[in-house]
């Protein structure tokens, strides 16, 4: 009954609370490790499940763990997923196009057990990689109902608004979109409106 009502009982990773707006917050979370594996595509494209499909059984959600330990790793909350920018229609003539970089899904490992790559099972399953994530400063939004691309999207552009309105400054990656994610803390059945969700951006440290 608790997860239908949004009661999230799984570990979530630390973060110390740097700075809090009626928005937002800005957090220092810790190094983590985490496993990802790459859509098909883009999020949101389609009902795509086989990202979530083969991080739940590399901790063995289904069955025996798919990793060379076989050991059974609990299952955390949120769930990542990183968004790239979606690709720009090309037109004729097209001598070589890049292939477009598909988004990701991530289980963060619990930190109690896990705080390198090393230290963590390594997949069986190729598509399963583990990353380390460095220690980061992040703005964060909260928003219910949809977990979607578009509804992620649209509050990521309202926390971007926020912060500049408030002097901070997201950092972008290469390609020029916001160095972002979003979070997802509930299964599919949990009432909509109890949902938690997040995006998160990284910022760039405030000068004082």
């Amino acid at each position: 009954m608790g997860m239908v009502l949004g009661i999230v009982r799984e570990e979530m990773p630390q973060f110390t609370l740097v700075h809090k707006a009626a928005t937002y917050e800005v957090r220092r979370y810790g190094p983590s490790v985490i496993a990802e594996c790459s859509y098909g595509g883009h999020w949101g494209d389609s009902n795509d499940g086989r990202p979530f499909g083969a991080l739940a059984r590399y901790i063995g959600v289904f069955g025996d763990p798919q990793n060379k330990k076989q050991d059974s790793i609990a299952m955390t909350a949120p769930v990542l997923v990183t968004p790239t920018r979606e690709p720009i229609a090309m037109t004729a003539p097209v001598l070589v196009t890049a292939q477009a970089q598909a988004d990701t899904m991530a289980f963060v490992l619990p930190a109690s057990r896990y705080n390198t790559v090393a230290e963590a099972p390594a997949p069986t399953d190729p598509r399963v990689r583990l990353r380390q994530l460095p220690e980061r400063l992040q703005a964060v939004r909260t928003f219910t109902w949809s977990f979607s691309a578009a509804a992620a999207r649209k509050h990521l552009e309202m926390l971007c608004s926020d912060l500049a309105s408030d002097g901070w400054t997201p950092r972008r990656r290469t390609d020029g979109d916001f160095e972002w994610q979003a979070a997802g803390y509930n299964p599919p059945f949990t009432l909509p409106f109890m949902r938690r969700n997040e995006v998160l951006v990284t910022v760039e440290e405030k000068k004082v």
